[in-house]
């Protein structure tokens, strides 16, 4: 009696789990592919069969945003028929790459099905931004990637925006980067119409430098000709980290005072260069590093006899104007010089004067 009853619990379970419905699709994944976003609207059938032996009811259908529309039967499909879920994805307004999934929740036993959609957008001509830098194909919005203030210590990162605006996929490159920075794309390959970006890591302690400070690379196409290519700028203010500091030792650190900011040569006659000096004072508690003065004109002769004062000291600077050396008749430049004061941690000097 015993192995009868036992008989019997056995064969019920069996039924119980065998007895189910179970959704088997044809393929869960579908790629668009690349279409003008004036096609419009796309569909997708997903084909599925039930493969168990009771009917499959289809309880929910649903994807992650309204741009992807599913459609599907809310009667139960009989054991061995076949139902279809009609997938529709809206590009309008979204170009690019684009992948969508879809969840659906049976009441067949285990967890929810996944279906996905995929494909890229060439977005409509009449709103597309009209990027004014080409590389190829590649659109560039600017060629210069500002950092502005760059404190030493930290790594600073930048970025450019670009597109692709052919009907081919584009990879990127990079050659002549400086040591002090590395480059990356997002994404490393560019679908038809899709924006990524180039986004820069700038290491200010790699570099021996301070103050304002200009860098290139070069930018092409992989596979490109040898016109595909055009040249990034870097710029970056270097200064020292003083965001560590308390309004303590920001009040005791070293202070810069120079005994004035314009230096006027007046006019310089014939070939004869002339010199002119100022002063510069620490008015601060604590030592002050003048780390550079900075210097683009090349007319100008630079000498500065200490970089380092203790509180109280002074020490001078000597501006030489060279005619000799003068790509013009006008002389109006402009130096920076560059401290570890956390007030006046670049300080400009203005040089005057005409060559005759």
């Amino acid at each position: 009696m015993k192995q009868l009853i036992l008989g019997l619990i056995l064969i019920f379970s069996i039924t119980v789990s065998v007895a189910q419905p179970q959704i088997v699709f044809d393929n869960k994944n579908h790629d668009f592919g690349t279409f003008e976003e004036e096609t419009g609207p796309v569909t997708h059938d997903f084909q599925f069969v039930n493969s168990g032996n009771e009917p499959l009811v289809l309880q929910n259908v649903r994807s992650t945003c309204g741009c992807t529309v599913p459609k599907y039967t809310r009667e139960p499909i009989a054991p061995g028929d076949s139902g279809s879920i009609k997938v529709t994805y809206n590009p309008k307004g979204r170009p690019g790459k684009f992948s969508k999934p879809i969840y659906i929740t049976t009441n067949a036993s285990g967890d929810r099905e996944t279906l996905h959609i995929k494909g890229v957008v060439i977005g409509s001509k009449s709103r597309r931004a009209t990027n004014p830098y080409k590389i190829g194909t590649l659109s560039l919005r600017s060629l210069h990637i500002p950092l502005f203030d760059t404190p030493k210590g930290h790594v600073k990162e930048g970025h450019l925006f670009v597109r692709n605006e052919g009907k081919t996929e584009l990879v990127p490159t990079f050659k002549n980067v400086p040591s002090h920075i590395s480059v990356e794309m997002i994404p490393a390959v560019l679908h038809p119409d899709e924006e990524g970006l180039i986004k820069i890591y700038y290491d200010p302690d790699v570099v021996d430098d301070w103050g304002f400070r200009r860098d290139e690379f070069d930018l092409g196409l992989d596979n490109g000709s040898s016109n595909d290519f055009n040249t990034v700028t870097v710029s970056a203010n270097l200064l020292d980290d003083f965001s560590i500091l308390s309004p303590e030792q920001r009040q005791n650190a070293g202070h810069i005072e120079l005994s004035s900011n314009v230096i006027d040569f007046g006019i310089i006659k014939g070939n004869t260069a002339k010199k002119q000096t100022l002063k510069i004072t620490n008015t601060g508690k604590s030592r002050l590093t003048i780390h550079k003065v900075a210097n683009e004109n090349r007319s100008l002769n630079i000498k500065l006899k200490r970089n380092t004062l203790n509180p109280g000291k002074t020490t001078e600077l000597v501006i030489e104007a060279d005619p000799s050396m003068a790509r013009n008749n006008l002389l109006n430049s402009r130096l920076m010089v560059i401290t570890d004061d956390p007030e006046r941690p670049s300080v400009p000097i203005r040089v005057l004067g005409s060559f005759e």
